[in-house]
């Protein structure tokens, strides 16, 4: 099919995935969210925020042509602050974070549910190890096409918990950033996806970031329900998928990430 086509119904796609439209975030006004809930939310969240920039710098690597390069540079740019008065993203999420009730301090130490560091190793190793247009596909559809949607339901329940418009600008932020991220990386899209075989590894490289995504949604929503039970019942364990001290903190998981011996380690937190 040609390129327009394949952009329509990949957007319809994306729009009715499991991943955009996970329980966590459609049932925010049926299920209200405390901010002892969001506290959780925003500490599994939060790794995510850190190292998006790096799947970015991983795909200018292999960009192949200069094209696509200014494509990724662009949204790199805003990325690392340019539209949020210098502050990059993970530097603004810091600020919701504090509402939380989070002190700068603690955040190396936060232990992860498993769909959190698995959500992040999974892309590092599809922008390290799959071809370029699969990559692209992660962090076009994948992620910016999907952002606005999820975060307009976050958005409801971070009212609904009280949080001043001040404390989530994060998210109101990113939601209008990443509409023109994704109009950026459509024109990519639209000049590469010209043959069934890049449709395909576009296609690919959304799926797989949707089916993280989804697993990631589940696992914050398991921290936030043994939160909830932990605050009734204070013997009960952290997580229902095992013991917290199973988990891995952003700092251990760091340091543990060894895909390729020539890409250095994520220094964005």
């Amino acid at each position: 099919m040609d390129a327009t086509t394949f952009l329509r119904d990949l957007h319809h796609e994306v729009a009715n995935h499991a991943g955009i439209g996970h329980s966590l975030l459609g049932r925010m006004e049926l299920d209200p969210k405390r901010r002892d809930d969001f506290k959780i939310f925003s500490s599994q969240h939060y790794p995510l925020v850190g190292t998006f920039t790096r799947y970015l710098e991983l795909l200018l690597l292999t960009a192949p042509s200069s094209d696509a390069k200014i494509w990724l540079a662009k949204v790199l740019v805003d990325e690392y602050g340019e539209r949020s008065d210098g502050q990059d993203h993970a530097a603004h999420y810091r600020i919701f974070m504090r509402a939380c009730g989070w002190q700068d301090d603690q955040l190396a130490t936060i232990r992860l549910h498993p769909a959190v560091t698995g959500f992040i190793a999974e892309h590092l190793r599809i922008c390290t190890e799959e071809p370029f247009l699969v990559g692209l596909g992660a962090v076009g559809p994948g992620h910016e096409w999907a952002i606005p949607t999820m975060f307009e339901n976050i958005l409801r329940g971070l009212r609904q918990a009280g949080f001043a418009e001040n404390e989530i600008e994060y998210f109101t932020l990113h939601t209008m950033q990443d509409i023109d991220h994704a109009a950026w990386l459509e024109e990519a899209l639209a000049k590469y996806a010209n043959s069934a075989e890049a449709q395909e590894q576009i296609r690919r490289g959304c799926l797989m970031s949707l089916a993280a995504r989804e697993r990631l949604w589940w696992g914050i929503a398991d921290k936030i329900n043994a939160g909830r039970m932990r605050a009734r019942l204070p013997w009960a364990t952290s997580s229902t998928s095992g013991s917290e001290q199973e988990e891995l903190t952003l700092a251990e998981f760091k340091s543990g990430i060894h895909f390729r011996c020539d890409i250095p380690a994520i220094t964005r937190a």
